[in-house]
């Protein structure tokens, strides 16, 4: 085939890698959206926050499916074989004329993924944290609880110390 199409399937590849840069730099903004909800315990922000990120993952699954054609079919344009091409193997198999530019768009592409996933991380550690936190106060009521000076909902004494009992403690 021509080096025309060759060229220009390197183009499309960049700019396909551009646009999976920019829906890893919304995933990360959604990312710390989520992290603001969790520290301010924002719980009703929660499902808005999932739909937008679920949304833009099913645009990167799609941008990967693009990507992995293009490299499939540069792959074949270069001799390789079309099934077990990687885009690194792409990269390191083109001139350094050819290669540059889509290195450095993967390159940034992989450091934002990379960033996702560590904030991701830091969201998953804050919401145990405060699971934690929430699991030890409705546990350790009914240890703390010295005697019957227990009232139930309605105001009234009880003789049976609830689950949580620290909450429904007198005083």
């Amino acid at each position: 085939m021509p080096l025309g199409t060759f060229a220009s399937t390197t183009f499309k590849l960049c700019q396909l890698l551009g646009r999976e840069e920019a829906a890893c730099q919304s995933l990360l903004e959604t990312v710390q959206e989520e992290r603001a909800a969790i520290r301010t315990l924002a719980i009703t922000e929660f499902h808005s926050i999932n739909c937008k990120r679920l949304a833009i993952l099913e645009a990167l699954q799609t941008l990967a499916q693009e990507r992995d054609i293009l490299v499939q079919h540069m792959a074949q344009l270069h001799g390789l074989s079309r099934t077990s091409t990687t885009i690194h193997a792409l990269i390191d198999r083109l001139r350094d004329s050819e290669s540059t530019e889509l290195r450095v768009r993967y390159n940034t592409f992989i450091s934002i993924a990379k960033m996702v996933r560590a904030e991701i991380k830091h969201n998953v550690v804050l919401i145990e944290g405060i699971r934690g936190v929430v699991d030890k106060a409705l546990s350790a009521g009914t240890n703390i609880v010295p005697g019957l000076d227990l009232y139930n909902n309605d105001g009234h004494a009880s003789t049976s110390p609830p689950i949580n009992a620290l909450i429904h403690q007198q005083g």
